[in-house]
């Protein structure tokens, strides 16, 4: 897996829900669904990552389209950028440990995440039979009291969004991440998701 995710592009399927007038705070959430390939960046998409200014060096960007949930229209465009930081317990079933920022090109402005997330073998005879890993990330405090432990040092960061521009502009917020992948053919460049997003937007404090 760490080789496809510090190769090339994945093209996949992603619905998005709740994209009308943003108001003071708001929820967006969003679904990554569908196998991947691999492929590279478009120019424009590219360029648009590095105008941001959002530091992807060493990182394995993936573009995809966001599709509209109810329509299927494409919306805008998401950017994965991944770092597979410890990809070495998977073998012996402690899964993976990611860091991710991700972009999504809305309508509206840009949202940037940066967050931490992992990724780790699914219970044989649970849930759909295409699952290989279980992958996930919580926000920090989510349950009232303190992290659950000490942050790698590459996570001391990755505290959610970090970027907002456009209609989102002087907002910030976490995100939750939950979902569920299909690495069995990941050698191959192929993986498929199925991954829900849901974004907290608030306004930042002055």
């Amino acid at each position: 897996m760490k080789a496809i995710l510090n190769g090339k592009r994945i093209a996949l399927t992603v619905a998005l829900t709740g994209l009308l007038a943003l108001p003071a705070s708001a929820d967006i959430g969003v679904k990554f669904f569908g196998t991947a390939n691999g492929g590279e960046l478009s120019p424009r998409i590219a360029q648009a990552v590095a105008d941001s200014g959002v530091d992807v060096t060493g990182f394995g960007c993936f573009e995809l389209p966001i599709l509209d949930l109810e329509t299927g229209h494409q919306r805008g465009v998401g950017v994965d950028c991944l770092n597979v930081f410890d990809g070495g317990g998977d073998s012996n079933g402690a899964g993976l440990q990611i860091e991710a920022k991700t972009f999504f090109f809305l309508p509206q402005g840009l949202i940037v995440n940066h967050g931490c997330t992992s990724a780790r073998p699914a219970f044989a005879g649970v849930g759909d039979a295409g699952t290989t890993h279980i992958t996930g990330s919580i926000p920090s405090g989510e349950f009232g009291g303190a992290p659950g432990g000490p942050k790698p040092a590459i996570c001391e960061d990755a505290e959610g969004i970090i970027l907002t521009t456009g209609g989102f502009a002087n907002h910030t917020g976490e995100v939750r991440l939950s979902g569920a992948v299909n690495l069995s053919n990941a050698g191959a460049g192929e993986i498929t998701f199925s991954c829900l997003f849901l974004l907290d937007l608030h306004p930042a404090k002055n």
